[in-house]
């Protein structure tokens, strides 16, 4: 399993990105339930939102959501007050999306290496980058 950030799924969206290759076929592609909702926003906040929401409608149908539940909320708070207190913070969502793949043991998907970058040796996050 996969799971891809926000970013990919907007850039497979824009018609940025072409999955096909990307996944072996027995694989699965995932999206996290943070990023569904980041991704809505997005969708809502547009000019065009119906036709937005139907191309997401459409993406979303091919992938597996994976809940923010407690094992990924334990994790989150581990994270976070560990973050604090080496004052490396990460954003709520972002870390919450983190704790999610890390939990599944799942390769995030992200453009965002750097900023996910610090918690790859601390969590055992692992990243990988398709744009």
């Amino acid at each position: 399993m996969k799971i891809l950030d926000s970013d990919h799924c907007i850039a497979v969206l824009r018609g940025r990105l072409d999955l096909r290759g990307k996944i072996a076929p027995s694989e699965e592609l995932a999206v996290t339930s943070i990023g569904v909702g980041k991704l809505m926003h997005g969708a809502h906040k547009s000019i065009h939102f119906t036709e937005n929401l139907a191309r997401l409608d459409v993406l979303l149908a091919d992938m597996l959501v994976l809940a923010y539940d407690e094992p990924a909320s334990r994790r989150f708070g581990w994270l976070k007050a560990h973050l604090e207190s080496t004052g490396a913070r990460l954003n709520d969502l972002d870390l919450q999306v983190a704790s999610i793949a890390i939990d599944w043991k799942a390769p995030l998907v992200t453009h965002h290496q750097r900023h996910f970058g610090r918690l790859v040796d601390l969590a055992g996050l692992i990243l990988e980058d398709w744009l």
